[in-house]
């Protein structure tokens, strides 16, 4: 069964993820973002950015791409409702439907609980 990891930002919910890959070792975690009730993500997370001076690594209007830096604001929480403690969550994405999140910091304990399917699968490769 996947989990489903909810996403808010500034304390409202903004969609989920699943995340379905991992770098094990580096203790990162990423996944495709399904936003909810968000016309233009672009712009949403541009937005953001701009208001709370979150540091864009790349943005190209004419293709809606940005790619951020962690957003402090960015909260993701577990199915159980804590929130997943890291160093946070950066997203990157072009259009409409394309988005993604790569939360890093996961320790090596919350990575065998928590996400012990991509920490065996990384594992039984060695």
């Amino acid at each position: 069964m996947t989990s489903k990891y909810i996403l808010k930002l500034n304390n409202e919910i903004i969609g989920y993820t699943k995340f379905e890959f991992s770098d094990v070792p580096m203790g990162v975690i990423h996944g495709k973002v399904i936003l909810e009730g968000i016309e233009s993500p672009y712009n949403f997370f541009k937005d953001h950015c701009t208001k709370f001076d979150v540091q864009i690594n790349s943005d190209y209007p004419e293709d809606e791409f940005i790619a951020t830096v962690i957003i402090p604001q960015l909260e993701v929480f577990l199915e159980n409702g804590k929130k997943l403690k890291g160093w946070g969550g950066s997203i990157s994405g072009v259009g409409k439907d394309d988005f993604e999140i790569q939360f890093c910091g996961i320790t090596s304990e919350v990575m065998q609980t928590e996400f012990n399917h991509h920490f065996l699968k990384y594992y039984s490769k060695k």
